[in-house]
């Protein structure tokens, strides 16, 4: 079974995309905060994060980044529910899997779950 992480403030949200991938049969760790987040890819192998730009503990560069120092070839969903500026995140865009915007079915995330966990068998 593979693990996602999924890292977002909304806890609605997060209950609802862990109800759509464990039906999938997908094994789901959630966070409520980056700090949290951050710990769990320390302690635990992920196939995929899915996490939200915006924090109130660090910006999505930081997250990002701390992730990407922890294990380079994690699979990185980046979800949004504000306002993206190209120049905000443009550090990480060419790095992270895919970027979604908010609004964004749970399916569409499920897919691009699928398609990280793809690539990163592929590539190895």
């Amino acid at each position: 079974m593979q693990k996602v992480l999924i890292c977002d403030p909304d806890k609605l949200f997060r209950w609802n995309l862990r109800y759509v991938l464990e039906s999938k049969g997908f094994v789901v760790q959630e966070a409520s905060r980056p700090g949290e987040a951050i710990k769990y890819v320390l302690k635990e192998g992920f196939a995929v994060v899915v996490f939200n730009l915006q924090s109130d503990d660090l910006n999505g560069v930081q997250i990002f980044s701390a992730i990407k120092a922890i294990d380079y070839k994690l699979p990185v969903i980046i979800v949004t529910d504000g306002d993206v500026t190209l120049s905000s995140v443009s550090s990480i865009i060419h790095e992270s899997f895919r970027l979604l915007q908010k609004p964004v079915g749970y399916n569409e995330i499920e897919e691009a779950v699928r398609d990280a966990i793809q690539v990163k068998v592929n590539s190895k």
